[in-house]
């Protein structure tokens, strides 16, 4: 098989897993683009994806919301109970994580595989940064309305 066809094959429906597939290791981020030394890395079970994808929204939600813990902790590094603030938001941020990484995992693992298409390694992590950026844009119209 010629490289145009192999490379064309990765971006048309497929509904094959190929012989010898095994699910590559987290993260298995590449540079789809015309990159030579990275092999590709693709997501074919509905289980891998969502596992994927809670990964990542586990680990930028424990970042975001870490960070924004931290700065409340500081903000009022005065009260005694200060560093329950950031044990809050992390608690808050591993439920978050956990719920919106399944839920999240499994409605993109149904839709391609309804699609059948093989899922680059690359968009879990991209449903958790949309997910983070979503937090971001909500918490604007909270403190607004506080203000």
């Amino acid at each position: 098989m010629s490289t145009a066809a192999s490379k064309l094959r990765t971006f048309v429906a497929n509904n094959e897993i190929p012989v010898g597939y095994h699910t590559p290791s987290f993260p298995s981020l590449y540079w789809p683009i015309s990159n030579e030394s990275y092999s590709l890395a693709f997501l074919y079970n509905i289980e891998d994806i969502w596992k994927f994808t809670m990964y990542w929204c586990l680990i930028l939600n424990g970042a975001f919301y870490g960070t924004s813990g931290l700065v409340a902790t500081i903000s009022h590094w005065k009260n005694p109970h200060a560093i329950l603030i950031v044990g809050l938001y992390l608690l808050y941020a591993g439920i978050q994580g956990v719920v919106i990484g399944i839920i999240a995992g499994l409605l993109l693992g149904a839709i391609y595989r309804a699609g059948l298409f093989t899922m680059s390694t690359w968009i879990p992590l991209c449903c958790a940064v949309a997910q983070i950026l979503f937090d971001v844009v909500m918490s604007y119209s909270h403190v607004g309305s506080l203000l």
